[in-house]
């Protein structure tokens, strides 16, 4: 794997854990997500004007319905994600969100996109995988609560599903269709704004709340968000989506840390397993 690709995975990745931190000590639904857009707007706006100067000519009609319907696949992502957030643990929900997603992506980048990982390739995905599914805790969930636990199942699931869709339309858009990851994901993200906006500005009073309750995680996230998936969205390009994908969710390391350390959530024998089955999978893919 390119080496510079996988800097920018891992820093992407940090980058991801930390926002992710971030919406679930808010857990602000759509009021937050609406906000968290607008801050990703206007920090992001200057380098996507500078994007469509140099790269206009990209935004064919096929290009268009990429990032509309990247657009609308983040826009059930975001809301799905938060939804996960309100209803159960942190260190349930996200780790099934980041192991389900590259399980569904991985399949459908071989199954879609032609892509072919090398031996190296599938022992690290296979190692990566079966530490996600150790970091989700899944030899203690008889121990947890019922309905706790089937809400993290079902909505971390769900915003896996939503993870793997449009990580496919993404790489679709910077690798078969060549968009400029910049100009393509600012695009997106002005669309995202304005599907929520008639939603997001019809409850006025719970936006003037939550920027007051939440603002420093507004601002937070509204940077990191975008700044992570920008990076991921420039691995791309140099790697392939069947490497990037897993490797991405090296995320859920920090993030299973952040849940014991901040959250004081359980950290297991099996999750400690499962950090290493990561590392091991990230050092395969790194020299595959």
């Amino acid at each position: 794997m390119n080496t510079n690709a996988f800097l920018l995975v891992i820093a992407g990745a940090t980058l991801h854990a930390i926002w992710n931190l971030c919406a679930k000590k808010a857990s602000g639904g759509l009021p937050f997500v609406w906000l968290y857009g607008v801050v990703s707007i206007v920090v992001a706006l200057p380098f996507g004007v500078m994007a469509w100067c140099s790269h206009a000519g990209q935004l064919t009609t096929t290009a268009w319905i990429a990032i509309v319907a990247s657009a609308f696949v983040h826009v059930g992502y975001s809301l799905i994600l938060q939804k996960g957030y309100q209803k159960s643990d942190f260190s349930l929900v996200y780790p099934l969100a980041r192991g389900t997603g590259p399980l569904f992506a991985v399949g459908g980048a071989v199954l879609l996109l032609g892509e072919t990982p090398s031996l190296t390739g599938y022992l690290g995905i296979a190692a990566i995988l079966a530490g996600i599914l150790l970091l989700a805790g899944i030899g203690d969930l008889a121990r947890s609560n019922p309905q706790t636990r089937r809400a993290g199942l079902l909505w971390g699931c769900l915003t896996g599903l939503s993870i793997a869709a449009y990580t496919l339309i993404d790489g679709w858009a910077v690798k078969t269709l060549g968009l400029a990851p910049v100009l393509y994901y600012v695009l997106g993200l002005g669309l995202r704004t304005l599907i929520l906006a008639p939603q997001a500005l019809h409850a006025r009073q719970e936006l003037h709340e939550q920027w007051q309750t939440n603002g420093r995680y507004i601002v937070a996230v509204g940077i990191l968000s975008p700044l992570s998936f920008t990076l991921a969205l420039f691995a791309m390009t140099l790697a392939p989506l069947a490497y990037v994908a897993p490797l991405r969710e090296l995320s859920m390391l920090l993030g299973v840390v952040f849940a014991a350390w901040l959250l004081r959530e359980a950290l297991t024998p099996g999750r400690i397993i499962g950090t290493l089955c990561m590392i091991l999978g990230a050092a395969l893919l790194a020299g595959a």
